[in-house]
C-alpha cells in the first residue's frame, strides 16, 4: 500500500500545524509568560514574518480553485456551478492577503516602537 500523501495533505497539515503553534503561543504568552521586552519583541517579528508569509499560501490556493475551475473538475453539492464559490472564495482570499501584509507591517511597526526597551527590574539585580 502508497503511504505517500494525497496532494494538499501536506499543505493541510502543515496549517493545521501553524494553527496549533498560535494556539501554544497564546497558552505560554498568558500570565508571566512574556516576561521580558526581549522576549516581547522576538514574538512580535517572528508573528510579523508569519503573517507576511501567508500571501503566497493564500495565493496558490486562489490560483489552484481558477485552474481546477477552468479545468472543469470542480463541482458544487449545491447543486449549483461552483463557478460563484470560486469567485466569492477568490474575493475573500485577495482581501484576506491585503490583511495579512497589513497585520505583518502593523506586527513589525510595533515590534520597532519596542526595540529600545529593557527590564529594569532585572537589570537592578544583576548589578553588584
Amino acid at each position: 500500500m502508497d503511504d505517500e500523501p494525497l496532494p494538499g495533505e501536506r499543505a493541510a497539515a502543515m496549517a493545521s500545524a501553524a494553527a496549533e503553534a498560535v494556539r501554544g503561543l497564546n497558552h505560554a504568552a498568558g500570565g508571566e509568560g512574556i516576561g521580558l521586552p526581549s522576549a516581547a519583541y522576538d514574538v512580535l517579528g517572528a508573528l510579523s514574518l508569519a503573517a507576511s508569509r501567508l500571501g503566497p499560501a493564500l495565493a496558490e490556493i486562489s490560483r489552484y480553485l481558477d485552474r481546477a475551475l477552468a479545468d472543469g473538475i470542480l463541482g458544487c453539492d449545491l447543486g449549483d456551478g461552483p463557478c460563484f464559490a470560486v469567485d466569492a472564495a477568490g474575493t475573500f482570499l485577495d482581501d484576506a492577503r491585503l490583511h495579512a501584509a497589513s497585520l505583518a507591517g502593523d506586527l513589525s511597526a510595533a515590534q520597532v516602537q519596542i526595540a529600545s526597551l529593557n527590564a529594569l527590574a532585572s537589570l537592578k539585580e544583576e548589578q553588584p
